[in-house]
């Protein structure tokens, strides 16, 4: 009785985690669920796989407008799980974009990130420079510019989107910090504060007996007498 439970319950978790990553894309380009083919797919068989839809995307290196049309060309990468390019050195190739009416090329800008979903219509040929280049074409049924991110900085206790920065804040992972340290001081809760990293000065009555200073030893007193009186005084002159 437990696997089946098990196994249910694994599904369900399943399902809601990809309902999860699905809800996260933006709506322009989220489609209706249906299979999705990759660029890989339409290379390795480009006549069997005509009319498939697709949501590609990357980066747009050129806008060229027509009398009905406009057309994209894109630098393809990969896509994030909600639905944007990756930003690297990594892309599988290009391929062309064909969107209904007017697409300014001040909004559509070269090197700004692009989404598109839509069906792949054909493969023509195009030129890059002096190469002769394949270019699937992609007919858009949905479009969705993405802004700029915010520019990472040096420094990653500063940089919200460092793991780095997160396992700090929530003191957890390998950048982990002692609940005590607060960079570039380091606070012991029994002492004292320094920048150095070392142990803090604690006091002379807190250092162990090899390092506590050394004192002058102190001069044996005589034993004190008792008074005498001023009439045994006389007598004793």
């Amino acid at each position: 009785m437990k696997k089946p439970v098990l196994f249910g319950l694994s599904v369900f978790i399943l399902a809601l985690t990809l309902t999860g990553c699905a809800s996260q894309i933006p709506q322009s380009v989220r489609g209706d669920g249906s299979e999705l083919t990759t660029f890989e797919q339409v290379r390795a068989a480009p006549e069997a796989t005509l009319g498939e839809q697709v949501r590609w995307g990357g980066i747009i290196a050129e806008v060229r407008n027509r009398e009905n049309n406009s057309e994209i060309e894109v630098v393809g990468f990969a896509l994030r799980s909600f639905g944007r390019p990756q930003s690297n050195d990594e892309t599988y190739g290009r391929f062309r974009v064909v969107v209904d009416g007017f697409a300014d090329p001040e909004v559509y800008a070269k090197g700004r990130m692009i989404t598109v979903l839509g069906a792949y219509t054909e493969t023509e040929a195009g030129m890059i420079g002096e190469y002769v280049y394949e270019f699937p074409v992609v007919q858009a049924s949905g479009v969705e510019l993405w802004r700029e991110e915010a520019p990472r900085v040096d420094d990653w206790r500063y940089d919200i989107y460092s793991p780095r920065y997160r396992n700090y804040l929530y003191g957890v992972g390998p950048y982990r910090v002692h609940p005590y340290h607060y960079y570039p001081y380091h606070y012991f809760p029994h002492g004292g504060v320094n920048q150095d990293g070392g142990r803090p000065n604690r006091g002379d009555n807190q250092r162990p007996p090899s390092q506590q200073p050394s004192e002058p030893p102190r001069q044996r007193s005589e034993p004190r007498q008792p008074p005498v009186d001023r009439a045994e005084r006389l007598i004793i002159e």
